[in-house]
């Protein structure tokens, strides 16, 4: 167990290293590519069908009242979507990030923004120089894919975690055959694959099989072909029906083989 947290942490300071420099200048030409594409045409579509706030607002219901509540903003880098809401509202709040450059900023907005329950630290949360523990909440938007073993990192969130006290993720899945198909072919030149595992079936069993599962909601399944519905020659309103009702359909599945055909799944699981 020690060998495998001590290589684990080597391959986390070669991700803070990534994170601390300019990282256009770290990413590999199929990269600087790939999110090229994301950005140009899958972006902009969370946006107009409001996918993206839809997730913000139903992690803000998940964690409800925080007055009394402790959180850790899990490798949060400068601070995501909630950070400050969670910062202004919880009892306590800690931010922890890999990249001390990102965390000097967010303290920046921690302090322009008068939180003075809340605090940023530099640290590796699977490293022994993070003492904090007994959280209520860990928050955690696109980070536990970040972790390829699930072993040290499961154990790692039940010593920090109370018991009773609750996980809120969101990550991307590896199970839609198409999207499993582009990955393969793009990971021998990731600029970051190693530290970059995107949620399998296995991955998902073996959280059901750690924490209760409480909900989950599934992100771009079938509605993903809404790219290419917009480009068909029909009515706008039929299209915009059209992908809506797909969306509903992947955010409200209630059968694991239908969020396994989204691209990205958010939960909320609890430690018991």
């Amino acid at each position: 167990m020690k060998q495998n947290i001590d290589e684990v942490l080597k391959a986390n300071d070669r991700q803070k290293e990534f994170y601390n420099s300019t990282r256009e200048a770290k990413k590999s030409l199929p990269t600087r590519l790939w999110f090229s594409l994301r950005n140009k045409f899958l972006d902009p579509f969370r946006r107009t069908f409001n996918i993206k706030s839809r997730v913000y607002e139903q992690h803000k219901v998940w964690l409800g009242d925080l007055s009394d509540k402790k959180i850790l903003d899990l490798g949060c880098l400068r601070g995501n979507a909630l950070s400050l809401y969670m910062a202004k509202n919880a009892k306590e709040y800690i931010g922890i990030d890999l990249s001390d450059r990102a965390i000097e900023d967010l303290n920046k907005k921690l302090r322009k923004a008068d939180c003075p329950r809340a605090k940023a630290i530099a640290v590796d949360f699977l490293s022994s120089d993070f003492k904090e523990k007994d959280f209520d909440i860990i928050y955690a938007y696109g980070v536990l894919h970040h972790f390829e073993n699930l072993e040290i990192l499961m154990e790692r969130i039940k010593q920090k975690l109370k018991i009773g006290g609750t996980v809120i993720s969101y990550d991307p899945l590896d199970t839609s055959a198409p999207v499993k198909v582009l990955r393969k072919l793009y990971r021998p030149f990731q600029s970051d694959k190693d530290w970059e595992w995107p949620f399998t079936k296995k991955t998902m069993k073996e959280f059901e099989r750690h924490f209760k599962i409480e909900e989950v909601r599934g992100i771009l399944g079938k509605s993903k072909y809404g790219l290419l519905i917009n480009l068909l020659p029909l009515k706008a309103a039929y299209k915009e029906k059209t992908i809506k009702k797909l969306i509903e359909n992947d955010w409200n599945a209630q059968d694991p083989e239908q969020v396994y055909h989204c691209m990205q799944v958010t939960m909320l699981f609890r430690n018991t």
